[in-house]
């Protein structure tokens, strides 16, 4: 078996930093740098220029630090919350107390990068992005959320020792997949890595909290054939509770096309409407059985059929 591909993005990590910015990053140097942080557990400002003015990078300079004398108050009133000691366990107290002094996750998560880099990373929208991590009501939600990502590929991939590790390496396969340093085969294992891609999914799982039409609605700018798929389930939904409804028995082991000319018949829905309802029926086979006919227009034809939300709710209008 060859190498881990994070593997490699983590070790190519200078070499991409040098051909986006211009110059190598050489981040565990900045680490020693701040490394009494973590023997004093204290956080001073200037702990916090000594990360910005490094030489051994490039500090972004839309991470806007509040005004030098507003931190130094505010680092003086954290007092014993800003524990360097104890993390895991008082992760979130840390995190939240350093928000209220900086104001800015990003800034917060650089700070703690390179103060605890075992257990912290950069957190930057591109590196939500390819992980598809999940927003929190809060930043410093988001972040944790983020950080927990970045340990389960820390536990997954062998080789990479630190949070900070995994980030870097993923801060590379953003760059290799969706930026400046395209690289195809890179991209291809990133497609059939299947820890990470469910770790994505899982991600987005809270979308399954929506009801199965919006959730077909959402889906169709991105994956036409499980919005037709879903859609055509809404639908058919829709049609046989009408008719258990209409004529009090059950519509089981009758098929979409007695159904609905059954109600046809009966006047419960009129010849427009019938029509309409087979088109849909048709559309729903296709995205059941021959997916490769599915268009845009038919699609959008088939939502319009089930409403807005879907289901019995609609049955009436």
């Amino acid at each position: 078996m060859g190498e881990h591909y994070l593997l490699q993005c983590y070790r190519d990590y200078p070499e991409i930093t040098f051909k986006k910015y211009g110059k190598r990053y050489h981040l565990e140097e900045i680490e020693k740098t701040v490394a009494p942080v973590r023997q004093k557990n204290r956080l001073t400002w200037e702990d916090v220029q000594a990360i910005r003015e490094s030489e051994h990078w490039l500090y972004d300079r839309h991470w806007a630090v509040p005004d030098p004398e507003a931190v130094k108050a505010g680092l003086d009133r954290a007092g014993s919350r800003l524990d360097f000691w104890h993390i895991p366990k008082k992760r979130e107290l840390l995190v939240s107390t350093l928000y209220e002094i900086f104001r800015n996750i990003e800034v917060v998560s650089v700070l703690l990068r390179f103060v605890l880099p075992e257990h912290f990373a950069i957190y930057s929208p591109p590196m939500a992005r390819i992980l598809e991590v999940r927003r929190g009501l809060r930043d410093t939600q988001t972040y944790l959320n983020y950080l927990d990502n970045l340990e389960a590929i820390r536990r997954h991939v062998t080789g990479l020792e630190t949070v900070a590790q995994v980030n870097m390496a993923v801060w590379v396969l953003f760059e290799r997949v969706y930026g400046v340093c395209p690289d195809e085969r890179i991209r291809e294992a990133f497609d059939r890595d299947s820890f990470l891609q469910d770790l994505r999914i899982r991600n987005m799982a809270h979308l399954l909290d929506l009801s199965d039409a919006r959730l077909a609605r959402s889906l169709f700018s991105v994956n036409l054939r499980l919005s037709a798929q879903l859609a055509g389930f809404c639908f058919e939904q829709k049609v046989r509770a009408l008719y258990q409804k209409s004529f009090d028995e059950s519509p089981e082991f009758k098929d979409l096309k007695e159904l609905i000319n059954r109600l046809q018949g009966a006047e419960i829905i009129d010849g427009i409407r019938a029509g309409h309802w087979h088109h849909a029926r048709i559309v729903r086979n296709d995205a059941l059985h021959t997916p490769d006919r599915l268009t845009e227009k038919g699609v959008k034809e088939l939502l319009a059929e089930i409403g807005e939300e879907g289901g019995e709710s609609v049955l009436e209008t």
